[in-house]
C-alpha cells in the first residue's frame, strides 16, 4: 500500500502564479497600439490617394505617413519617368488576345500613380477616337522609330519602365491604406493564455508533485 500526496500550493500561491503567467504572456506578445485612427471618408480618402500618392493620407491628417508615401513614390516614379526620357509611360487601346505584342502591360502598374500617369490614358482614348492628341502629344504612344530607339539607347529605359511600374503598384498599398486604415494586432486575454500555455507546459509539472512513500 502506498500513500500518494499530491501537492498543488495554496490558493493565493495559484492566483499568483496565473497573474504572473499572463503579465509574462502581454511582455513576450507583440502589440500595437488599438488608438482607432480617423478615417474620414475613406472612399474619399482612397481617390485621393490615386490621385496624388499620399494625399488621402494627408487628408485623414496622418500627414507623417502621406508625406513618407509622397515622396517615395513619386520620387521612384519621376526618377523612371527621366530614365525613359519620358516616352515609357503610354497607353494604346488593343485587344491584349489579339495583339499581345502591343498591349502596354506595364501602364496597368503606371495607372495607379494617378494623375502623373494619367495623360497617357487621355491621349490614348483620343487617338482611338481619332481625335488629335493635346498637350503638344505629351505622353502620347511614341512612334515605332522612335521606341526602337529608346531599346537600343541600353538598360536606363528598362530601368525606368520598372520603376514607373513599382511606383504604381506601391501605391496600390497606399490606396488599400487609406481606405482600409492600418492594421491592429489585438490578442485578447484567452490567446494569451493559450501561448502563455504553450511555452508554460515544462514549468506546469513544478506545480504538482507526486510523492510515494511506501508504508511498512
Amino acid at each position: 500500500m502506498a500513500l500518494v500526496l499530491i501537492w498543488t500550493g495554496s490558493t493565493k500561491r495559484d492566483f499568483s502564479w496565473e497573474s504572473g503567467r499572463k503579465t509574462w504572456a502581454r511582455s513576450i506578445t507583440p502589440r500595437m497600439s488599438n488608438t482607432p485612427v480617423p478615417l474620414r471618408n475613406r472612399h474619399l480618402a482612397a481617390l485621393l490617394a490615386w490621385m496624388i500618392p499620399g494625399l488621402g493620407h494627408i487628408y485623414q491628417k496622418r500627414t507623417s505617413k502621406g508625406i513618407l508615401y509622397a515622396v517615395c513614390i513619386l520620387t521612384l516614379y519621376f526618377l523612371g519617368f527621366a530614365f525613359g526620357q519620358g516616352k515609357n509611360v503610354y497607353w494604346r487601346w488593343v485587344n491584349p488576345l489579339h495583339f499581345p505584342d502591343k498591349f502596354c502591360l506595364h501602364y496597368l502598374g503606371q495607372f495607379f500613380v494617378g494623375l502623373p500617369a494619367l495623360p497617357a490614358l487621355i491621349q490614348a482614348t483620343l487617338v482611338h477616337y481619332g481625335f488629335p492628341t493635346i498637350l503638344g502629344g505629351f505622353m502620347a504612344e511614341p512612334s515605332q522609330n522612335v521606341i526602337n530607339g529608346l531599346q537600343g539607347s541600353g538598360r536606363l529605359v528598362d530601368v525606368g519602365t520598372i520603376y514607373t511600374t513599382v511606383a504604381g503598384l506601391l501605391n496600390v498599398l497606399a490606396i488599400y491604406d487609406a481606405l482600409e486604415g492600418p492594421a491592429y494586432a489585438d490578442l485578447e486575454d484567452e490567446e494569451l493564455e493559450e501561448k502563455a500555455a504553450e511555452t508554460a507546459d515544462s514549468s506546469e509539472t513544478t506545480r504538482e508533485r507526486i510523492k510515494v512513500e511506501p508504508t511498512t
